[in-house]
């Protein structure tokens, strides 16, 4: 995402193509978003954990109630038309996921 724009919204247009994408998706957000909130309470900040745990929940309650073809028409539409977020995107998320090493180990 941070190196390869282009490439990783490719790749996201290829695994939307697969049959389960959508799956995939609900479960790997509700198992980061339980991890999240089930150890909250041992980080610096665990209000900030808990936040972003439950909105990760609310994400894949969305995804549940939203179609599997609408679901692989959003991801292939913001994987074309958002390629120039990427690189920020892909920092924003390699600084965050030091920041939640740093804060789960002090």
């Amino acid at each position: 995402m941070l190196y390869k724009p282009v490439a990783f919204a490719d790749a996201i247009i290829v695994f939307s193509r697969k049959r389960y994408f959508h799956y995939f998706e609900i479960i790997s957000r509700l198992a980061i978003g339980a991890a999240l909130l089930l150890d909250a309470h041992n980080t610096a900040y665990p209000l900030i954990f808990e936040f972003i745990g439950n909105l990760l929940f609310l994400v894949a309650i969305a995804l549940v109630f939203m179609t599997e073809k609408h679901h692989k028409k959003f991801a292939v539409s913001a994987a074309k038309h958002c390629v120039s977020w990427f690189k920020p995107a892909g920092l924003a998320a390699l600084t965050f996921g030091i920041w939640t090493l740093y804060t789960s180990i002090i």
